[in-house]
């Protein structure tokens, strides 16, 4: 995710939810820390070279081999992304997967609709001939669940792109618009796709508005729901993949 302008009507929102919050709890704004590395998460690297530009999740699927990031993580891209799950300091402990096919909702490839701001990878192992799976490998993905309710509280983890281990934050969500919301500084470049999750189950991302959000103390995540189960559902039965046009420009993105 990259802050590089703001409208004055997100600015307005942004505090006007940090004013909200200040008068309803005091600590307005949570602050993600270093963390321990979730096997389940990690970056998505241009294909070839050191750098991560967003973030992915293990979905739990019946062949075990679909990720889940933001479609905007990987517009204009020709899906030429590496996934390393549970990536920290370096070091990739499960082995680097290719991108192999992509899934988008057709509202974002018709329009890109922020709404529909999720994208399902399907990922092979690389450098080798062994049959596995990402989720096999990693012990498990997540559950795909539909979008929270206000105050839900969620884990956020996103790996940014100027660090090489993870950062999650604890907060509870509000909306903006219809979007999942969640007040946390710090949450900046990189961290887009990045799963908000409850229990075991991920029911929102660091995308949708404005790609995710014009300050790194404010995130947005697309609306979970059938649209976004029925994509899973397409990956699922191996169904042909979809190539992306190139992002469309907005009054900010955060990648």
């Amino acid at each position: 995710m990259v802050t590089p302008s703001r409208t004055s009507v997100t600015g307005a929102a942004a505090v006007g939810l940090l004013l909200a919050a200040c008068v309803a709890g005091g600590s307005a704004v949570a602050a993600p820390a270093p963390a321990a590395p979730d096997p389940r998460v990690g970056p998505l690297f241009l294909a070839g070279t050191p750098i991560h530009v967003c973030t992915g999740s293990v979905l739990d699927s019946a062949d075990g081999d679909l990720v889940l990031t933001a479609a905007h993580c990987i517009a204009g891209s020709g899906g030429a992304l590496s996934f390393a799950p549970g990536f920290d300091r370096g070091v990739a402990p499960f082995g680097l997967w290719t991108v192999s096919q992509i899934y988008v909702d057709p509202a974002w490839l018709e329009s890109q609709d922020p709404q529909h701001d999720y994208a399902v990878l399907r990922v092979a192992p690389s450098g080798t001939t062994v049959p596995s799976s990402v989720e096999s490998v990693v012990g498990g993905g997540f559950e795909l669940a539909s979008a929270p309710e206000p105050a839900t509280t969620v884990a956020v983890t996103g790996y940014p792109t100027l660090a090489d281990g993870p950062v999650s934050c604890t907060a509870a969500t509000t909306s903006t618009d219809s979007y999942p919301t969640v007040i946390c500084d710090g949450l900046g470049e990189g961290t887009s796709g990045g799963p908000w999750v409850t229990g075991s189950r991920v029911v929102a991302l660091v995308g949708g508005l404005d790609h995710g959000g014009c300050t790194d103390s404010v995130s947005y995540s697309p609306t979970f729901g059938s649209g976004t189960l029925a994509l899973l559902d397409r990956a699922e039965r191996r169904g042909a993949g979809d190539s992306t046009p190139f992002a469309l420009a907005g009054a900010c993105t955060r990648s």
